[in-house]
């Protein structure tokens, strides 16, 4: 409840400064990158308690924004063309989904619709060994023991500290060996050949999410190679090709992370700070590009609004809340206590 206040008190400071200075309104010379995880066919299917709370949107929530991110100008890119270079002058959107859903493939005609590219960032061994994501499998499952929003949220942040392996141990030692299998195409990832099919599509980009969805700033330098370098290997086996990008698990990242990311071929990666993306874009501003989550439930043109402006003060404070710098804090200190 005092979140659900502080988020809507949040909005109304957001749409105050946006009311009160006309300046923040200019949204030209920029790239905006926006993050999506699951979609689902309709409103209805929101409705289901299993599913993780502002994870989903709907194929018309994702209709409705794209298009309206078009009629405000904006030109969608692909990873590609950002590590090309972006001319000045103008404002881009890079569309983009994370971990590796099947149900991603409602997208395609969307995209297929307004005629523009999304990059998917995958979760290599899920894809290979048809697990579902453990944050799914985990709300399903207090979600039946009527576990409050609020209690989950804390036990996410707990498990969030752990390597994938002893996440997942921990779910099946709980919750029993099937804890991690997929229940439906709403929580599958892709199999293989799916993939395959899904990146011949002119529309999709196919980008890297680590091995395990490893959050990488709580790993040893050895295993940041390992789950970066293994998931090249692997999406080049299954999907015919290499990704020059990556989504960084969590939007955690440091500067070691990113020259790993660059040692392994990638050229262009995406974060969780919320914010636009200032033209040129040097080679380590390609790096560590700000993104912004679609929420479901929101107006998305009131969510397209909120992402064009220069000056959205729950914007910055997110920023300074999950700085890299504070990301490298965390893993000193874990290691410390270790």
């Amino acid at each position: 409840m005092l979140k659900a206040l502080a988020r809507k008190g949040m909005h109304l400071v957001d749409d105050l400064a946006l009311a009160m200075a006309p300046g923040t309104q200019a949204d030209g010379d920029a790239l905006v990158s926006v993050l999506f995880h699951s979609l689902c066919r309709d409103r209805g299917q929101l409705r289901d308690p299993a599913l993780v709370p502002n994870q989903t949107a709907c194929v018309e929530e994702f209709r409705a924004f794209v298009g309206a991110m078009l009629e405000k100008g904006y030109t969608a890119v692909s990873p590609e063309a950002v590590d090309a270079g972006l001319a000045r002058g103008s404002k881009y959107l890079m569309i983009t989904f994370d971990d590796g859903y099947f149900n991603n493939t409602l997208a395609l005609d969307v995209l297929q619709e307004f005629q523009v590219p999304a990059t998917f960032f995958i979760s290599a061994h899920h894809v290979l060994q048809n697990k579902a994501f453990w944050w799914d499998a985990f709300h399903r499952e207090l979600a039946r023991d009527g576990v409050s929003a609020d209690a989950y949220v804390t036990a996410i942040r707990e498990l969030k500290a752990l390597a994938p392996e002893q996440i997942e141990n921990r779910l099946e030692t709980r919750f029993g060996p099937s804890a991690l299998r997929p229940r439906s195409d709403q929580d599958r990832p892709f199999t293989p050949g799916e993939l395959k099919d899904f990146a011949r599509s002119r529309w999709v980009h196919i980008g890297n999410h680590t091995c395990d969805h490893a959050i990488l700033t709580h790993c040893s330098a050895q295993e940041v190679e390992r789950q970066i370098g293994g998931c090249q290997q692997a999406l080049r086996d299954m999907v015919g090709y290499a990704p020059i990008s990556i989504a960084y698990p969590n939007g955690n990242f440091s500067p070691d992370i990113v020259e790993a990311s660059l040692a392994a071929g990638l050229r262009v990666g995406t974060t969780t700070l919320p914010h636009r993306n200032k033209l040129p874009l040097a080679q380590r501003g390609r790096m560590t590009l700000g993104r912004f989550p679609f929420t479901s439930g929101q107006d998305p043109r009131e969510q397209c609004r909120r992402f064009s402006a220069g000056f959205v003060p729950s914007h910055i404070m997110k920023t300074l809340i999950h700085s890299p710098r504070r990301a490298v804090r965390e893993r000193e200190a874990m290691h410390h206590h270790a």
